[in-house]
């Protein structure tokens, strides 16, 4: 029997899956746009001719000299050491000295980054230069209120943030099965919000997740722009990037005006056309896979695409297993999600970020079985989210096959945490 060896990232290595070739269907990746010759040049580019706003001089004059850069984790694969030194630049060039700059991690609800990996993903020139500092979730006196959004979620803002003369989000722009698209005002929230700010569009996203994936026009993302309006957020410097981590487009501007430009660049690499469900997806979780946590974007992408009853098969080495950040997610157990809404709504569930990441891989567990292959998923932990574990790829490859009806088609995304399927 022929084999098809297609690889599959897994960390700082591949997995080869072993497909025969009269049972695979499609191989999907992002587009292979290529990078940018110069990705300072191009923030230079995209800051001085700014889309929908005034240029960063005329805002300093407007508002103050006092700036938080908000920016995104290490759980994110924005290539912020090359981002902020320029941007740093056009700020000194704008009237702001380095001192009047701070650097704040928009952690959400995640752990707090250490000082090693914050030279690593800021780059030691910029640690060295300005500020940075972590969002101090766990305080609830670090945040003020702000009123409520039209729809009656309450906001709650970090006080560092709010009180910024300037404010500019610095992130990516990718799809996202909470948002519809990443970047712009996620910044915001649930970058620099309350963990109660943030509970509340979770849940409102996470039984929805196949709906919103995708979708710029979701009542989800309609809050984040509201907050992130609401709350002042001044400029926005955004990439888009491609499966290499290369810098294909960089946008800069107002926030939402800029923010849907960027959107149309990141659709053409990531906007995939899948043609056809199948029986079983083998799909990678790079670059979201640094615990199960962030491994749930890639097989709520990856479960779009399978048959129901089928199996999806998620390769992610989850170094810190399922989630340092909300541990909670082991109590709903094999919950269906109406009640978990209805636990929810009673006032019984204490983390409820927790709560919508569980109603979101539910989505998926519901229509088809789920089998992880990564070293370092606990099996007790898989066990009480009825989840498959298994060590080697081939192993899980042959055992779906067996589980599967005969003559079963088989997909495969390689980076399936970035990818907008579309089924043709």
């Amino acid at each position: 029997m022929r084999m098809h060896e297609i690889a599959i990232p897994y960390g700082h290595e591949e997995l080869i899956a072993h497909v025969p070739d009269d049972r695979l269907a499609w191989v999907v990746s992002p587009a292979d746009v290529p990078g940018v010759p110069d990705v300072a040049a191009a923030v230079h580019a995209a800051v001085r001719n700014p889309i929908g706003s005034p240029p960063l001089p005329e805002l300093v004059r407007r508002h103050g000299r006092r700036v938080v850069l908000i920016v995104d984790d290490n759980t994110r694969p924005t290539p912020q050491h090359l981002l902020l030194p320029p941007l740093l630049d056009e700020l000194n060039a704008a009237g702001v000295p380095d001192e009047d700059v701070t650097v704040l991690i928009a952690l959400g609800t995640h752990r707090q980054m250490t000082p090693d990996e914050c030279r690593q993903h800021y780059g030691e020139a910029v640690v060295n230069r300005v500020r940075v500092e972590n969002l101090d979730n766990a305080n609830p006196a670090a945040f003020v209120d702000v009123g409520y959004t039209s729809s009656g979620i309450p906001v709650q803002v970090a006080r560092r943030y709010l009180d910024a003369d300037v404010k500019i989000a610095v992130g990516n722009i990718i799809p996202h099965m909470y948002a519809g698209w990443s970047g712009g005002a996620k910044a915001v929230q649930p970058g620099v919000c309350s963990h109660l700010t943030t509970c509340r569009t979770h849940v409102m996203a996470g039984p929805k997740v196949y709906e919103i994936l995708g979708d710029l026009d979701n009542p989800v993302r309609q809050e984040i722009d509201e907050i992130g309006m609401k709350t002042g957020l001044t400029f926005i410097v955004n990439t888009i990037i491609n499966r290499n981590h290369e810098v294909v487009r960089v946008v800069a501007g107002q926030p939402i005006a800029a923010h849907r430009e960027g959107v149309k660049t990141s659709r053409q690499v990531y906007g995939v056309q899948i043609p056809g469900r199948v029986d079983i997806v083998i799909a990678g979780a790079k670059p979201a896979e640094r615990d199960l946590w962030q491994g749930f974007k890639p097989l709520n992408a990856a479960g779009m695409t399978v048959c129901d009853g089928g199996e999806v098969i998620l390769a992610i080495p989850a170094p810190e297993g399922l989630s340092p950040d909300h541990p909670a997610i082991m109590d709903f157990g094999q919950m269906p999600n109406e009640e978990v809404l209805a636990q929810v709504a009673g006032g019984h569930v204490k983390d409820e970020v927790a709560a919508a990441t569980y109603m979101a891989m539910n989505v998926t567990r519901s229509r088809a079985r789920i089998t992880l292959v990564s070293g370092g998923i606990d099996p007790e932990h898989a066990r009480r989210l009825n989840l498959g574990l298994e060590r080697d790829l081939d192993r899980a490859v042959a055992a779906a096959m067996e589980r599967a009806r005969p003559g079963a088609r088989i997909g495969v995304i390689t980076h399936a945490a970035d990818i907008w399927p579309i089924i043709t």
